[in-house]
């Protein structure tokens, strides 16, 4: 009898049919998706029923949940926090006991808030984290077809920077927004405190799954209790499509009917966030009312400390910036919020001193910060904002703190400050029907193309927007990363140069040869 080595499930991992696999999950999404537009809620269950037990959709959740998603390495209660090829194939065949799925209490983490309080996190095991995805690749398909336009948060293929672009058609000069009054509204722990029954009867899964999900949200925490009760557990992979899902319709509550099949689009919802633009002459606490009447239904409560009403003119925070309609003038400003400059300014602050790395290290951190800063705020007014003082008090640290020439003080702060595009209200929002699973593979591809910049970008429509590799048609979810074909970094000659798929970009024989040659202690 042949043993089985890791050397022979690494290679059995790696040459599975992951392309076939993403076809046929799509295949499968877009299904759901139609079926869901036409109120057909037997087919819904029917496919996806046929989702979760498909090889394909198995697999490509143990890989997003070990490979792919940002917090792969955060262990459980089980301390695993990671899994070997081996122990993932498991895994993926362990899916197949979906109905009978027995979920794992919850790890219990703390972030700290920016007003000094904590916010809880579960972390589920890795194989609860898998067993969340594979359900909501089943259930997110059918929450899209009905999506409102004015919900943006932790939907694929949408962003802050669509609800940017909104409030800036409904509040600049031409929309008349110096006349208008914003009402915003954050809501009371509503991770914590979404009703588990209200819940689960907007929910469309055939049963089965459901109590898989159910014993999702029941799974309690350890050390603190046996069964969670009320909430959507953070930082788990489905906790952000439920609260979707429970809190859907509460950003329509304001919309203006222009006709009998159309409506103007009046609140805007980021997660548990949300404004409201009202006209002249529109009572903001009947609006107030209707909301808190609709978040009571699924146990949740207006946060007063932190809901406002305000004129345009007064201008107001959200998302990281600042909103504003200008007295003198009524043009529409957006600019990043006072308190989101200063964390900014406070964290490159607190690299440049941070001895622990040498300076090079440090430089280039800081460098990594500021771009991925500006990145998001690409699309606001930013001359009005005050950036060359940290330019100057880099430039002065560093004459302080080192021995490098004046003329390479200077190079090497220009660098991290200048050449940054600004494009001012620029963006093109998502149209506000469309959705990643109504198959214009192309329109998805190209917006998410907008994420990157540089050689990576040009390189990615020199391709069609397709992963030279596996051909196929970059998605909104996946991590697209520059190949440099004779694996030197240095050399962007454009023939030198391939945007892959973060997974096909892993399985690249040079890099694996690299690596080999590393652990012998080669250059």
């Amino acid at each position: 009898m042949t043993v089985k080595t890791l050397a022979f499930y690494t290679d059995e991992w790696k040459e599975l049919p992951w392309k076939q696999f993403q076809k046929t999950l799509f295949r499968l999404q877009h299904r759901i998706y139609k079926a869901a537009q036409e109120n057909d809620v037997e087919k819904i269950k029917k496919l996806q029923a046929l989702l979760v037990g498909s090889k394909g959709a198995k697999y490509l959740a143990v890989r997003q949940v070990t490979q792919l998603n940002i917090g792969k390495r955060s262990a459980g209660v089980d301390g695993l926090s990671q899994l070997n090829p081996k122990q993932r194939i498991e895994l993926a065949a362990e899916l197949s006991k979906l109905n009978n799925w027995n979920h794992q209490k919850l790890r219990r983490v703390y972030i700290p808030k920016d007003d000094g309080s904590k916010r809880p996190l579960g972390i589920p095991t890795i194989r609860d984290r898998a067993m969340q995805c594979l359900i909501k690749y089943a259930l997110e398909p059918v929450y899209e077809a009905t999506a409102s336009k004015g919900d943006y948060g932790f939907r694929p293929g949408h962003s802050t920077w669509d609800i940017q672009k909104r409030l800036f058609s409904n509040l600049n000069q031409s929309a008349n927004g110096y006349r208008k009054t914003i009402v915003e509204i954050d809501i009371e722990k509503c991770f914590d405190n979404i009703n588990h029954d209200k819940l689960m009867s907007l929910v469309i899964l055939p049963g089965g799954l459901k109590n898989s999900l159910r014993s999702a949200l029941k799974a309690g925490v350890l050390t603190e209790r046996d069964k969670t009760l009320t909430g959507t557990p953070q930082g788990g992979v489905i906790s952000p499509l439920l609260a979707n899902i429970a809190l859907h319709g509460v950003e329509d509550l304001q919309n203006e009917r222009v006709s009998s099949t159309k409506s103007m689009q009046r609140g805007f919802r980021y997660a548990d966030d949300m404004v409201f633009i009202l006209k002249e002459g529109e009572d903001p606490e009947l609006l107030l009312t209707k909301i808190s009447e609709f978040l009571l239904e699924r146990g949740l409560n207006i946060n007063q400390t932190k809901s406002k009403i305000v004129s345009t003119q007064e201008g107001f925070d959200f998302l990281g910036w600042r909103f504003l309609v200008k007295t003198n003038n009524n043009k529409f400003l957006c600019v990043p919020s006072r308190k989101n400059h200063k964390a900014m300014i406070k964290n490159i602050k607190t690299v440049m001193k941070d001895t622990r790395y040498s300076l090079q290290d440090r430089l280039k951190m800081v460098k990594t910060k500021y771009r991925g800063w500006f990145n998001y705020h690409q699309y606001c007014d930013m001359s009005s904002v005050n950036l060359w003082s940290l330019h100057q008090w880099v430039y002065k640290y560093l004459r302080k703190s080192s021995k490098m020439p004046q003329d390479e003080i200077i190079d090497l702060v220009s660098d991290i400050f200048t050449g940054h595009k600004q494009r001012a209200y620029r963006f093109i929002a998502a149209c506000g029907s469309k959705s990643v699973y109504d198959n214009d593979w192309l329109y998805w591809s190209k917006r998410s193309c907008k994420r990157y910049t540089g050689p990576l970008l040009t390189t990615i429509q020199s391709q069609d927007f397709r992963c030279k590799s596996c051909r196929l048609l970059f998605s909104l979810e996946d991590k697209i990363e520059l190949h440099h074909i004779d694996g030197n970094n240095k050399n962007n000659k454009r023939l030198n140069l391939a945007a892959l798929h973060r997974t096909c970009h892993q399985h690249e024989p040079i890099h694996g040869i690299r690596r080999k040659s590393m652990q012998k202690g080669n250059p």
